[in-house]
């Protein structure tokens, strides 16, 4: 008798055991799926806009310095720094108000001279490499901006290039003149260099804005490759190449470069060049194209001589000053990336509570009803 309870006792703890084993197993797989799906829908949309409302910031800025000198002039006794904190505070929405009328005044002395004041200004960043990664993200900042952008706004952009490949250094400046295209102005800011490509880029612009000491120039094009022929034939190596038309291959890295493959490759090259010239005649016709497109770089300080270059001052410089005469606000928009999850990431948000208690829940509805059902809890 007592064996037969200690069996059935056994038996009891096995069944047990082997049903806890397998329904952890299957919440285990569950909340695999649960996290699996999570992450798939991040990826449909890694990128997501942000904006900055920087003309807030800017006033927020002026007015916590213009407390801390107050707070900290050392001319003033406490009692007397009390007395004004007090009045200041007594007298802050009439402050504001002055202020308002100070930006009123500026704005309208402004454009009585005929100086252009922004209604809204629209602030973005563009750091090329040798591919133009950034132009995904470039083309979403600029659909974005035509979406509300009027004739009565401004667009700056910061940019940063020593420019590239041709064909996505042009892209990025023909989604530029989208922006011309609607009239919306356009203002190009270089702290460090905008060249070849980069340059492609920044004369789309109504007004370049440059800081003393960056690179500005470059109209030309570059290509250039090794050739191995010669180490082939030292080591008895043939080379093949076969194409169909006379020119769908000239200059090549191993086979024998003859002067009439080298004459048409160089050709083309002129062609590219010939069109970098049109896109700089077309948006700045006073340029001399003799004179400044023949691949050489400037400093913005000679450069504006040239007429490559509007203005000498830096981005912030220039930002800060047209935040003042802003009418309505000024946004920075900027294209946030999803990124990618690590394996480590991943186990931690498998181990969470909120992927167990999803996996249980799922499971549960899964287990009581039929997945066609309507009904849930």
């Amino acid at each position: 008798m007592d064996f037969l309870i200690s069996l059935g006792l056994f038996t009891s703890k096995s069944f047990i055991l082997i049903a806890l084993i397998s329904f952890a197993f299957v919440f285990v797989i569950t909340a695999i799926k649960q996290v699996k799906t999570e992450d798939n829908s991040l990826d449909e949309d890694k990128e997501k806009l942000v904006f900055t409302d920087l003309k807030q910031i800017f006033d927020d800025r002026k007015a916590s310095i213009e407390e801390a000198i107050e707070e900290f002039d050392s001319s003033k006794d406490e009692s007397l720094k009390k007395k004004e904190k007090k009045q200041k505070e007594k007298n802050s929405k009439k402050r504001i108000e002055d202020l308002k009328k100070q930006k009123t005044l500026l704005i309208e002395n402004r454009e009585k001279e005929g100086l252009f004041c922004p209604d809204r200004v629209f602030v973005i960043e563009f750091t090329g490499d040798t591919h133009a990664s950034e132009v995904s993200t470039l083309i979403k900042k600029i659909n974005t901006i035509l979406d509300v952008a009027t004739d009565k706004d401004l667009v700056i952009l910061n940019l940063d290039s020593p420019g590239g490949v041709v064909n996505t250094y042009g892209l990025c400046s023909s989604q530029l003149q989208r922006l011309r295209d609607k009239n919306v102005k356009l203002t190009v800011c270089i702290d460090n260099v905008a060249a070849s490509g980069g340059y492609l880029m920044a004369c789309v612009a109504n007004t370049i804005v440059a800081a003393p000491f960056a690179y500005v120039g470059s109209i030309g094009v570059v290509a250039q490759m090794p050739n191995f022929n010669k180490v082939l034939k030292k080591h008895d190596v043939d080379y093949e190449q076969v194409t169909a038309g006379k020119y769908k291959r000239t200059l090549t890295m191993f086979g024998e470069n003859t002067n009439e493959a080298r004459e048409k490759f160089k050709n083309e090259l002129e062609l590219i060049h010939n069109n970098f010239k049109n896109v700089v005649s077309k948006f700045r016709p006073s340029i001399n194209l003799d004179e400044v497109a023949t691949g050489e770089f400037w400093l913005a300080s000679d450069a504006q001589k040239l007429g490559l270059v509007d203005e000498i001052d830096t981005f912030d410089a220039y930002l800060q000053k047209t935040l003042a005469y802003t009418k309505v606000c000024a946004i920075k928009i900027v294209v946030k990336k999803q990124e990618k999850k690590s394996l480590l990431s991943r186990l931690s948000k498998f181990m969470s509570v909120k992927a167990w208690t999803s996996s249980v829940a799922n499971e549960v509805e899964n287990r009581v009803f039929n997945k066609d059902n309507n009904l849930r809890f």
